[in-house]
């Protein structure tokens, strides 16, 4: 299929609550590149698109080199898509339960440098969703995180769609920190790093902290588990 009259989608990438994901060929440019599409099932009114156009326009100006930057910006049959460099290493989700100390280091010096450029924006960027499907791997090796620049704002009106009934939290349950249960559940910096950290536990153990539970169970008192991989006691 031809999509926007231009992208050849080559393959079926990912599909979440909110969006899906496609392996695709520029016609144009004969690049292959990553198609990502919101609210592919009916797409959003007018004012959900220009909440989009209005919110990405924010972090089209960021450079860093462990964010995946989109190209391009655009909407096609209401329903709101990015153009991204496409990473065909995958993501770390592939390392889960096989990640050796030296790569957990590289990671989470990767994933740390692109939430500080991410978080010393004004007003800052909080990613909401750290995991590892969205840590991807460049051509040169490079943890890049993606799917950032969703604001809160931009969640609200995606779960207004219909495909998003199935993911409404703004986050994925296993890597929230404890205080998105509270009564004041709004991200902030420190949640994106509760996050990275539940990600580094699973890479190494192969499951995160507290399985699907997340961050709630460590607000009602539980501990955190400790680590059964194999790795220095520094590591741990």
């Amino acid at each position: 299929a031809l999509f926007a009259e231009r992208y050849q989608l080559v393959k079926l990438l990912g599909r979440g609550g909110f969006s899906e994901v496609w392996l695709a060929n520029d016609t144009k440019s004969g690049v292959d590149v990553a198609l990502k599409v919101y609210a592919p099932y009916g797409g959003l009114d007018e004012h959900g698109n220009r909440l989009f156009s209005q919110e990405f326009s924010l972090v089209f100006n960021i450079n860093q080199t462990n964010l995946l930057k989109p190209t391009y910006f655009d909407t096609y049959e209401r329903s709101p898509y990015l153009i991204l460099p496409y990473c065909g290493r995958g993501s770390a989700l592939a390392l889960v339960g096989k990640t050796d100390e030296k790569t957990m280091i590289d990671i989470l010096h990767d994933v740390a440098a692109g939430l500080s450029y991410l978080h010393a924006q004004e007003p800052p960027i909080i990613h909401q969703d750290i995991k590892p499907d969205n840590i991807l791997i460049n051509d040169h090796g490079d943890y890049v995180i993606t799917d950032f620049g969703i604001s809160t704002k931009i969640r609200s009106t995606l779960r207004q769609s219909a495909m998003s009934q199935e993911n409404s939290s703004g986050g994925t349950y296993a890597y929230m920190a404890p205080e998105r249960f509270s009564k004041t559940p709004t991200p902030i910096r420190a949640s994106d790093i509760w996050s990275m950290g539940a990600m580094a536990y699973e890479l190494l153990d192969g499951n995160p902290p507290f399985d699907t539970m997340g961050g709630v169970m460590q607000k009602n008192g539980a501990e955190i588990p400790e680590i059964r991989a194999d790795i220095s006691d520094t590591a741990k």
